[in-house]
C-alpha cells in the first residue's frame, strides 16, 4: 500500500485497494491495520476518487467506538473532510475538519496536524472565513511537521491564505517550499498538493508569465492520464498564459475534467475564467451565460469570495422568466444538450460533441424550452449544468482529449 501511495499508481489498482479496505478491521487488528487503511484512503484521494474515500471512510467509522479510539476516528474524520474539500463541498470540509480537531486537539496530533489544518485552512479561505483561517495559522505546529508529508498540506494551505490576502511573494515561497519537500521525500509521483499550478498562479500575479508557463508545462508532462483534477488545474493555468483565442478551448476541456471529478469549486473557477475569455473576444452572449453558470456554482458550493467577485461582472438585471415545470422532466438526452447550451456551446458544436445532427440538437432545445417555459437559451436555468450525483472520474483519457496541451 505504501508503494502504491508513493508511486501515485493507486488509480491503476482501485479494485484491489477497495477490496483491502473492505476486509480491514482497524479496531480489531491494531495500529498496522489503521496505517494500511489510512494509506489506502490517501492513495484513493490522490487518485482523484473522493467519493470512494467518503464511502469507505463512513464504513470504517461505523466499525468501532470513537471514544475508545479517538486518534483513529479523528484521522478518519480528517480524511473524509479532505475528500469533501476535493468535491468542492466547502461547508462539509470545514465542518469535518473542525470535528476532527475537536475529537483530537491540535497539540495531540503531532506532525500529522498539518493534514486537518491544511484542509480546514483551505476550506476557510475558499469560503471567505479568513479570520478562522488566521486563527489556525497562529497555532505553532511541531517543527518536524515541515519535514514530513503532512507539512505539504499545511504549507499549501498557508500559501493559498497568503494569495487571498494579496501576499503573492509569501504564497509563492510556501508553494516552492512544497516542491522542495516533495522532492526531498521522493513523492514526485504522488499528487498530494498542486504546488506547481499554485506557484504558477502566484508568478502570474507577480508578472512572471514565463516562469508560470514553464511550471504549467512541467506539470502537464508529469500528470498521469487518470489525474483529471490535476490536468484541469494545469489547463486553467495554461489558458491564463496563452493567446486569448486559444483560452476557450483549454478552459472548456478543464470544465469537463472537473465535471467528471465532481468538484464544483474548481468548475466555478474555470467557468469564471471562461466567461472572461469570451468577454475578451467580444462574445458577450457566451460570456453572460458562462458567468451566470459560474456564479450559480460558486454560491452552491459556498465560495463566497468567488461569488462576490463574479457579482461585479453580473449582467444587467432583467425580469425573471417564469417556469411552470422543473428540469427533472427533461430526458437524459435533453439534459445533455441543455447543459452544453448553458456552457455556451453553439448548436453545431453541441452536435459534434454528442455525435448527432444539428437538427437533432435544435429539436431537443425546442422541447427543453417548452418544458421549462423559456424562449431562448440565455434564459435556461444555470443549475441545468449541476452534476446531480458525483461520478467516479475517468481513469484514462483518449489521445484526442489531451490534444490541447500538446
Amino acid at each position: 500500500m505504501a508503494e502504491l501511495f508513493v508511486s501515485g499508481r493507486a488509480g491503476e489498482r482501485v479494485e484491489w485497494v477497495e477490496q483491502s479496505l473492505r476486509t480491514l478491521r482497524p479496531s480489531e487488528r491494531g495500529a498496522w491495520a489503521e496505517e494500511t487503511a489510512a494509506l489506502a484512503l490517501l492513495a484513493l484521494l490522490d487518485a482523484g476518487l473522493p467519493d470512494i474515500v467518503l464511502e469507505r471512510g463512513a464504513a470504517l467509522a461505523d466499525d468501532g467506538d470513537a471514544t475508545r479510539a479517538p486518534v483513529w476516528h479523528a484521522l478518519l474524520g480528517a480524511l473524509r473532510a479532505e475528500a469533501l474539500l476535493r468535491r468542492g463541498d466547502l461547508a462539509g470540509a470545514l465542518r469535518g475538519a473542525r470535528e476532527a480537531l475537536t475529537l483530537l486537539p491540535p497539540h495531540a496530533w503531532g506532525v500529522a496536524v498539518g493534514f486537518p489544518l491544511g484542509t480546514l485552512i483551505t476550506a476557510a479561505v475558499r469560503s471567505g472565513h479568513f479570520d478562522e483561517a488566521g486563527r489556525h495559522l497562529a497555532f505553532a505546529p511541531p517543527e518536524a511537521m515541515f519535514t514530513s508529508r503532512y507539512g505539504l498540506y499545511y504549507l499549501h494551505a498557508r500559501g493559498l491564505h497568503h494569495l487571498a490576502a494579496g501576499r503573492a511573494y509569501a504564497g509563492l515561497s510556501d508553494f516552492l517550499a512544497c516542491g522542495d519537500l516533495v522532492r526531498s521525500l521522493g513523492l514526485e509521483a504522488a499528487a498530494q498538493v498542486p504546488w506547481r499550478t499554485s506557484a504558477a498562479e502566484a508568478w502570474l500575479r507577480l508578472g512572471g508569465e514565463d516562469r508560470a508557463r514553464r511550471l504549467v508545462r512541467d506539470q502537464l508532462t508529469r500528470s498521469p492520464a487518470a489525474d483529471g483534477a490535476g490536468r484541469g488545474r494545469s489547463l486553467r493555468m495554461l489558458a491564463a498564459v496563452s493567446a486569448p483565442e486559444r483560452r476557450p478551448q483549454l478552459l472548456l476541456e478543464a470544465v469537463e475534467l472537473f465535471e467528471d471529478n465532481g468538484d464544483q469549486y474548481e468548475q466555478a473557477q474555470v467557468l469564471a475564467d471562461l466567461g472572461r475569455a469570451y468577454s475578451a473576444l467580444g462574445d458577450s452572449s457566451r460570456a453572460r451565460t458562462t458567468l451566470r453558470r459560474a456564479r450559480h456554482l460558486a454560491v452552491s458550493c459556498g465560495a463566497a469570495p468567488l461569488a462576490e467577485e463574479l457579482l461585479a461582472v453580473q449582467e444587467p438585471t432583467r425580469a425573471s422568466v417564469p417556469r411552470t415545470t422543473d428540469a427533472r422532466q427533461l430526458t437524459e438526452s435533453e439534459r445533455r444538450v441543455a447543459h452544453l447550451a448553458v456552457l455556451g456551446y453553439t448548436n453545431r458544436e453541441i452536435a459534434a460533441k454528442l455525435y448527432v445532427t444539428s437538427s437533432t440538437v435544435e429539436q431537443h432545445l425546442t422541447r427543453v424550452y417548452r418544458k421549462l417555459d423559456v424562449k431562448r437559451r440565455r434564459d435556461l436555468p444555470a443549475d441545468l449544468g449541476t452534476v446531480s450525483s458525483h461520478r467516479r472520474p475517468r481513469r484514462s483519457q483518449p489521445a484526442a482529449a489531451r490534444r490541447s496541451a500538446s
